[in-house]
């Protein structure tokens, strides 16, 4: 067709050409001259991201001109490889392009009986991401007849009980576990928690003169000052503030923080607590001596609790600006911006590049000081980033962590980029491991702290702007 359409001078064929941020995967490095030949109709979206510019998304086939008559025909392209849609699928979710990785494991499903329950179970995956427990509660549905004891399966299910709200059957999925203090713990809100009384947009402000920001935080009707840490997934309470506040404290449970520190703490329950004009009741705490966590940047002062990413989710959002020294509880206003994933039970990711390679997921972690970014030392491997001599520290939610200089030549998130980034690589940091997940890195306060962030969870997106 193509040799007629030269010959005639009268038919033109326009294939999809892939741009620098979408260059076709190494799988199909071998079928590029012909990648309509390997996508499905249904799939068409997932394969265009990578073969052509996101903003340009008109669907994979050869579009065909015919003299001046406006007559556009879309070729049908042929059923793809299985491996290769497999294999692809697997890059996708690797490098934390969750949407697309879920629009082709769905087209998989359809077309691979056999392994639909496996499919199902990392469509369930990506549904905790995405924070749609409703998509997680389908796929958990199809997986069950082949995964249902699986310990992988139930902790799925514990979560997503849990973020829907459901206690005591994320109770019952966590006894299964072994994790019989946790479950205890929910039991005793009789069903109810992360109760909204009022979400106020009004600016709290807070004092920037320490290593982290400080703002007021009233538990049971005493007031405290607090750090945001979206590293934290419920509040955590110094020991003494929660027995000035009337909390009382409960069974003790494993703690384990992003930076690779493991201790205890006790599980609590907050009856009541204010921000500003917000107003929240029956919360899951934790209770744990801070005043070791936080020597660092708070010498005159004491730290009284942190407040999670729960209570964030819970709320709807958060707008940090930090040009103006305060924080607005609830959706923020905008339009756009990046995606936002939740992992595990609360950690907030989103998309960046780094020294130019591929998309990946990074963690904002507002509770980490003392380093613009950092990574895990697999993560520096992959980045390429340039190791320098000396050690240095990051100080987040279980305290110091030791780290090893490095400098990112080229960073980026969404329209933002930065050269020549001071960072660290924590060689402690497992957190993608624990999750199951690959994490670029983290996204610290003092890189935070130079911009206007905003976490929208009632869109999951993420906006963050100089």
């Amino acid at each position: 067709m193509a040799g007629s359409a030269a010959r005639a001078g009268a038919i033109r064929v326009i294939n999809p050409q892939p741009d620098a941020d979408h260059q076709i995967p190494d799988e199909l490095a071998p079928l590029n001259k012909n990648p309509v030949a390997y996508a499905s109709e249904r799939c068409r979206f997932s394969l265009l991201a990578h073969m052509q510019s996101a903003r340009s998304r008109c669907g994979l086939g050869a579009i065909i001109h015919r003299n001046n008559l406006k007559r556009v025909i879309v070729l049908r392209p042929r059923s793809p490889p299985i491996a290769q849609l497999r294999s692809l699928a697997t890059k996708l979710f690797t490098d934390g392009q969750y949407a697309d990785a879920d629009i082709l494991l769905a087209e998989l499903a359809n077309m691979t009986e056999g392994d639909r329950a496996q499919i199902a179970l990392r469509r369930a995956q990506i549904g905790m991401l995405s924070d749609s427990m409703a998509d997680v509660e389908e796929q958990l549905e199809i997986a069950c007849s082949e995964y249902g004891s699986h310990v992988y399966f139930v902790g799925l299910q514990a979560d997503m009980a849990m973020r829907k709200g459901d206690l005591p059957s994320a109770a019952a999925a966590l006894r299964q576990l072994g994790r019989h203090s946790r479950a205890a713990h929910l039991e005793s809100f009789d069903g109810t928690w992360y109760q909204v009384g009022r979400v106020s947009a009004r600016p709290v402000a807070w004092n920037d003169e320490h290593a982290l920001p400080l703002f007021e935080v009233t538990i049971n009707g005493r007031a405290g000052q607090f750090v945001l840490d979206t590293g934290t997934g419920d509040c955590l309470l110094d020991s003494k503030f929660a027995r000035l506040a009337g909390v009382q404290a409960g069974p003790f449970d494993r703690a384990a923080f992003a930076g690779g520190r493991v201790g205890r703490w006790q599980l609590a329950v907050i009856d009541g607590l204010s921000i500003g004009g917000s107003r929240f009741g029956r919360l899951p705490a934790m209770i744990a001596p801070l005043a070791d966590k936080f020597r660092h940047g708070f010498s005159d002062i004491s730290v009284d609790g942190i407040v999670g990413a729960g209570l964030l989710r819970a709320a709807g959002g958060i707008d940090l600006d930090y040009h103006e020294g305060c924080l607005r509880l609830g959706p923020p206003e905008g339009e756009g911006g990046e995606a936002l994933w939740i992992a595990g039970s609360h950690y907030p990711l989103t998309p960046c590049r780094a020294n130019g390679g591929p998309s990946s997921c990074w963690f904002i972690d507002s509770g980490m000081s003392g380093v613009d970014i950092a990574c895990s030392e697999s993560a520096a491997r992959r980045h390429g980033v340039q190791v320098l001599k000396g050690d240095i520290e990051a100080h987040g939610g279980g305290g110091s962590l030791a780290a090893k200089a490095m400098r990112i030549r080229h960073f980026r998130h969404g329209a933002l980029e930065y050269r020549q980034l001071p960072a660290a690589v924590l060689p402690k940091f497992t957190l993608g491991r624990e999750l199951g997940i690959r994490i670029g890195g983290i996204i610290g306060h003092d890189w935070l702290s130079k911009h206007r962030v905003q976490l929208d969870y009632r869109a999951m997106r993420t906006r963050i702007t100089a």
